[in-house]
C-alpha cells in the first residue's frame, strides 16, 4: 500500500434526517444539462464501481442518476453546495430545529435556543403538520425540509399539532451557527466531548475542549459519536492524530489498485486515561473512521449500538459552471483492514433501550478507585470489554436509579463481554450461571433465604429467625422488597408475631409474572446483640 495526501474535496457524510435542517433537498429539476458531458466522464472515470453503458448513455443527468439509483451520487447546484458544506461546518440558514419523519409530518426532537423557532415558541414534541400552506402529510423529508428551509431573514407559516390542538407559527429563518464540539465535566473527573459533525474546525475544536478539561481536572474521558453522520474525511484523520499519532487511520480502495493507507494528522498532546467512545446506528463514515481506528489500536471501548455501515469516500467534484457532482470513489477499511460498507462497526458493549451516556459515566465513576491487586474487593464488580476493565461498585448497582442500567451491562456479558465478581482475595471470574440468578451479584455474602413461586399478589411474607431477635434494630432500610425487572423498592410495613416470627406486608399489590426479591441486610440484632446475616428469598408473582 502507498500512503497519498487526503484529496482536499473528499467527502465522507451521510445525510440524516436527525440532523434537522441540514438536509440539503436534491433538485433534479436543478441539474444543468449541458454539463452532461461532465458528469458522464466523471462517473465513467472515478464511480467507486464500473458504471454500466445504459447509465453513461442516458439522454439527462436525471435519466442518468435514475438508472444508476445511488442515493450517494448526487447534483448540487452552487447553491445547494454551499448548503451542503455550511451543514458540515454546523453553519446554514434554517429556523433551528431537529427533527423526525412521522405519517403526519415531521415531528420537532430539539429546539435550538435564540433562533426562529424557539422565538416563535416552537416545543421539541410538536408535530409541524403544514409549511408555507403545503400539508406535510406523508410526504418525504426532502419535501417537507424544502417547505422550511430557506434565506436568513425570510419567514415560513407553519401548522404545528401540539395535543389535540392545532397552531398557527409564524417562524423567522436565521443563519444558524453551533458548535460542532462540546464538552464539559462530569463526575468531577471525567470529560464528556460530543462531535456533532467532523466539519473545517472539528479537530481544533476537540484538542481546545481536550485541554480545558484536563485543566478542570478530567482523567478519564466519553467522546460522543451518536448521530454523528460524518463529514470531511480529513477532518476524523485530524481528529485521529490526538489518539494515535501518525499511524495508519484508515485504508481506502477504488477501482485502480493498489490500495490505500491514509495516516493520522500527528498532534500535540495524545488523550491518556481510560476514553468510552459512544456509538448508535446512525453514527456514520467519518464517524465510523474514527471508531474503527480507536477499536483496531484499542484506543477506547466501544459503547452504544453498531453503526451504521456507511464505508464510502464521497468525492465533490467541481463542474465548469460552478456547480458540484458528489459521488462515491472509494471504499473504506478500518486499519487492519474490517470491512465498514454495510457492515458497520460493533461495539464493545452493546448497549440499546438504555442512556448510554449515563452507562459510559457509571462504568468510569470508580475509575481512579485504587484496589490493589491482591487486596479486598468485595462490594465491587469488573466488566471486562475490548481493550478496558472497568471496576462497578454494587452499592451503585443495588441503586433503583442504576438498576436497569447494570441489568443491561451484565446482558452483555452473554455476548461479548466478560465480569469479575470482587472477593476478599481478588478477582474471581464470575460463574455464568449467576448471570441466570442475579442475587448472587448484587448480595454475594447474603444467604439464600428460600424461593417461591406463584405467590399472589397481595402476599404477605413470614420470616422466620433462628434466634429471638432485638426488634428495635429493625429500620426501614434494612428490609427491602425488589421488583427485579425495575429495581423498585416496594413500600412495605412489618408485623412481630413473636421474639422470631416477623411479617412483611407490602402497602401494595405486586405486579403480575414479576421476580420479587425479600432481603434482609445484616443491621438486624438478635437479643443478644449480634448481627445477624444477611438474606435474601426470592419470589414470583402469578399471573393473576
Amino acid at each position: 500500500m502507498r500512503n497519498v495526501k487526503p484529496f482536499p474535496h473528499l467527502i465522507i457524510f451521510s445525510l440524516f434526517l436527525f440532523l434537522g435542517l441540514f438536509l440539503v433537498p436534491f433538485q433534479l429539476s436543478a441539474a444543468n444539462n449541458d454539463m452532461l458531458p461532465e458528469v458522464r466522464e466523471i462517473l465513467k472515470t472515478y464511480y467507486v464501481d464500473e458504471v454500466a453503458d445504459d447509465v453513461l448513455q442516458a439522454k439527462t443527468i436525471r435519466d442518468m442518476l435514475s438508472k444508476l439509483g445511488d442515493v450517494n451520487t448526487e447534483y448540487f447546484t452552487s447553491e445547494e453546495y454551499k448548503q451542503f458544506t455550511g451543514s458540515l461546518n454546523r453553519s446554514f440558514a434554517g429556523v433551528g430545529i431537529e427533527l423526525y419523519m412521522v405519517p403526519q409530518g415531521v415531528q420537532v426532537t430539539n429546539v435550538y435556543k435564540g433562533y426562529g423557532a424557539d422565538l416563535a415558541g416552537i416545543l421539541a414534541g410538536d408535530i409541524i403538520i403544514a409549511g408555507g400552506g403545503d400539508s406535510f402529510a406523508g410526504k418525504s423529508a426532502e419535501y417537507c425540509t424544502s417547505r422550511l428551509k430557506g434565506p436568513a431573514g425570510t419567514k415560513v407559516q407553519v401548522k404545528v399539532q401540539r395535543g389535540d390542538r392545532v397552531l398557527d407559527f409564524t417562524l423567522q429563518r436565521m443563519l444558524i451557527v453551533l458548535p460542532t464540539v462540546e464538552g464539559r465535566l462530569v463526575e468531577g473527573d471525567i470529560g464528556y466531548i460530543i462531535v456533532h459533525s467532523f466539519g473545517e474546525d472539528t479537530a481544533a475544536k476537540f484538542g481546545e475542549q481536550l485541554k480545558a478539561l484536563r485543566h478542570k481536572g478530567a482523567e478519564c474521558w466519553i467522546i460522543d459519536l451518536r448521530n454523528n453522520g460524518g463529514g470531511y474525511t480529513q477532518a476524523a484523520l485530524d481528529l485521529l492524530g490526538y489518539f494515535i499519532k501518525d499511524k495508519t487511520a484508515v485504508i481506502v480502495e477504488d477501482r485502480y489498485p493498489p490500495a490505500l493507507a491514509y495516516r493520522a494528522t500527528k498532534q500535540d498532546s495524545v488523550v491518556t486515561g481510560p476514553v468510552i467512545l459512544l456509538t448508535n446506528e446512525y453514527t456514520a463514515s467519518s464517524s465510523e473512521i474514527t471508531a474503527a481506528a480507536l477499536k483496531d489500536y484499542g484506543k477506547a471501548v466501544i459503547l452504544g449500538e453498531k453503526t451504521y455501515g456507511s464505508g464510502l469516500v464521497k468525492a465533490l467534484m467541481p463542474l465548469s459552471n460552478g456547480d458540484y457532482f458528489k459521488l462515491p470513489v472509494q471504499r473504506f477499511f478500518s486499519p487492519q483492514h474490517r470491512a465498514i460498507n454495510q457492515v458497520g462497526v460493533v461495539p464493545d458493549v452493546r448497549i440499546k433501550g438504555c442512556d448510554e451516556l449515563e452507562t459510559a459515566v457509571l462504568l468510569l465513576k470508580h475509575s481512579n478507585l485504587d484496589l490493589a491487586a491482591d487486596g479486598n474487593k468485595t462490594g465491587y464488580l469488573r466488566l471486562n470489554a475490548g481493550p478496558g476493565k472497568f471496576t462497578l461498585s454494587l452499592a451503585d448497582l443495588r441503586r433503583p436509579d442504576y438498576w436497569q442500567l447494570g441489568q443491561k451491562i451484565m446482558d452483555t456479558a452473554r455476548v461479548n463481554t466478560t465480569l469479575d465478581l470482587g472477593g476478599a482475595s481478588g478477582w474471581e471470574p464470575l460463574p455464568k450461571k449467576y448471570l441466570q440468578d442475579r442475587s448472587k451479584i448484587y448480595y454475594p455474602e447474603y444467604i439464600e433465604a428460600g424461593r417461591l413461586n406463584n405467590i399472589p399478589r397481595d402476599k404477605i411474607f413470614k420470616v422466620t429467625f433462628s434466634h429471638a431477635m432485638n426488634w428495635d434494630s429493625v429500620s426501614a432500610d434494612s428490609i427491602e422488597l425488589i421488583n427485579t425487572t425495575s429495581g423498585e423498592r416496594v413500600e412495605c410495613e412489618c408485623y412481630f408475631v413473636d421474639s422470631r416470627v416477623m411479617q412483611v406486608m407490602p402497602r401494595e399489590r405486586l405486579q403480575a409474572n414479576t421476580e420479587y426479591w425479600l432481603v434482609i441486610h445484616p443491621e438486624l440484632q438478635d437479643r443478644a446483640g449480634r448481627n445477624i446475616s444477611g438474606g435474601l428469598a426470592i419470589a414470583w408473582t402469578g399471573a393473576k
